[in-house]
């Protein structure tokens, strides 16, 4: 997700431009002068700021240099009325990625922002990341290291949602592995286990006395999280009552061990992590409305295992690696069979029962070089049987007209590629009316031809479709040059 901070004093403008930005891979969050935008800033960690530079209590050019320092870095795109050029050398020399006139084009202001937010991608992919035992090149896997990469480098709270077993706490240890706070403690804090009679004491410490058995000062938990990170595991195991404390924690940063009078400070970064819906938890009055929504600045959703195709090899092979080294027994590699079963199973344990699986079949193979499907746990292997016998006994799917089977007597080649041609032409037609709601601007983003390429398509099909404009709908019978989206491309190959 991207988010973006908007610092503009004309309401109208900046909720344009906030309307032209947003998406649903983009935020935006608008401010109206320098106070605003400050607290703003303060409180949540944006990718991109556009800052006006006339703002009504000061000039918003001397916010650059504090807005480069947050720990989110976001670009900056500064905005004027009227261009100046020594404005525009201020702007560079304050960090700005661009100095853009409100009064251009909105294609301007959308390219600048494009341009902005892939250039910040292409920057935080070229840093290297520290994956803590996190295996897989899938593009579902390396779009949540990429998350979590720009998660840590900021100051956010992390959620990390995901099923039992999907690796929720080597995410959150490799947050803060790729943090400014990597030097200090990682503390971990089973929610599962705490028990409220001892939650006090355990968590934030105690002094000499403070009951009956309390011989000595202790510090607690959080006490070593102080500089570092805190990881909340299965925090939706927490009660209300505790619920109440971890959030005047968040709130205020401050405790007070038993039996002291002192509040002591704590420095630290959140992450948490929950296997169960936390906003269906709100819904049904179990968890606090408050605390979820401190906790999730960020949120990472993590896919389980049998979501990522050919990870789930590498996976297997990188603990099958390790178990046989800590075991010290001979590399072993899995079989045909068995790596065809561990792509088509569906590991509802995931990660965890992975694992479990492989240490159960070295086990019972400690001097082979190749497990084989013999060596399978029963339940499983009585799976992979019944699955094979399913295969067997299915019917051959039933033969019927469609792509590349010709109707009636056969034709030239040119004809038939013709023919063919013109199907699929109008089959996309129809398909992106319907995908695009009628709106022009969207079945162009959609399609990714030029309004003319387009507007030919539906006319040879005699199709129509119309393009939403505040109260207005306008026909998509235009002509060239009138200035529509994506520009009139002459060089476009005809399809």
């Amino acid at each position: 997700m991207t988010r973006v901070c908007i610092i503009d004093d004309d309401e109208f403008f900046a909720n344009l431009l906030a309307s032209m930005l947003s998406g649903p891979e983009v935020e935006t969050a608008v401010a109206q002068d320098m106070a605003q935008a400050r607290k703003l800033l303060s409180e949540i960690d944006f990718d991109v700021v556009l800052l006006d530079v006339r703002l009504p209590d000061g000039n918003g050019l001397d916010l650059a240099p504090g807005i480069k320092e947050l720990p989110s870095a976001p670009e900056l795109i500064i905005m004027t009325g009227l261009g100046d050029p020594d404005g525009a050398e201020l702007a560079i020399r304050s960090g700005a990625w661009d100095y853009i006139q409100k009064t251009g084009s909105p294609e301007g202001l959308q390219l600048s922002f494009k341009r902005a937010v892939e250039f910040r991608k292409s920057k935080q992919s070229a840093q290297p990341v520290e994956r803590r035992g996190i295996v897989g090149e899938s593009p579902r896997l390396q779009e949540c290291i990429r998350q979590m990469a720009k998660a840590a480098r900021s100051s956010a709270n992390v959620l990390i949602h995901g099923e039992t077993g999907t690796g929720k706490e080597n995410f959150a240890r490799a947050v803060h592995a790729n943090s400014p706070r990597k030097s200090k403690n990682f503390v971990v804090v089973d929610c599962a286990s705490l028990q409220e009679a001892l939650v006090g004491s355990d968590l934030f410490g105690h002094r000499k006395g403070a009951f009956t058995g309390a011989v000595s000062d202790k510090a607690g938990v959080l006490q070593r999280a102080d500089g570092g990170t805190l990881f909340l595991d299965e925090i939706s195991e927490l009660s209300l009552e505790l619920q109440k404390s971890f959030l005047r924690l968040l709130e205020t940063h401050t405790f007070r061990p038993l039996g002291d009078t002192r509040e002591l400070r704590l420095d630290f970064r959140l992450v948490c992590a929950s296997n169960k819906s936390l906003a269906e938890m709100v819904a049904a009055g179990t968890f606090r409305e408050d605390l979820f929504y401190r906790i999730r600045s960020a949120v990472l959703e993590l896919p389980p295992l049998r979501e990522l195709g050919e990870d789930i090899l590498a996976i297997a092979a990188h603990h099958l690696e390790r178990i046989c080294r800590d075991s010290r027994l001979c590399p072993k590699t899995l079989s045909h069979e068995l790596r065809s079963f561990f792509i088509e199973y569906a590991w509802p344990g995931n990660v965890r029962e992975l694992i479990h699986v492989l240490e159960a079949m070295v086990a019972c193979a400690p001097d082979e070089e190749m497990l084989l499907s013999a060596y399978l746990p029963q339940e499983l292997r009585i799976q992979m049987l019944r699955a094979r016998v399913g295969k067997a006994n299915q019917p051959p799917p039933p033969k019927h007209e469609g792509m590349g089977q010709i109707a009636g007597p056969l034709t030239s080649w040119g004809e038939y590629k013709k023919q063919e041609q013109e199907r699929i032409e109008l089959a996309y037609v129809d398909d992106l009316i319907s995908a695009s709601g009628g709106d022009l601007r969207r079945a162009i983003q959609i399609s990714g031809l030029s309004p003319s390429r387009l507007y030919s398509l539906l006319s040879k099909h005699g199709r129509s479709l119309g393009e939403r404009t505040g109260s207005r709908n306008q026909s998509m019978e235009v002509r060239k040059g009138q200035g529509l989206p994506g520009g009139d491309s002459e060089s476009e190959e005809k399809q």
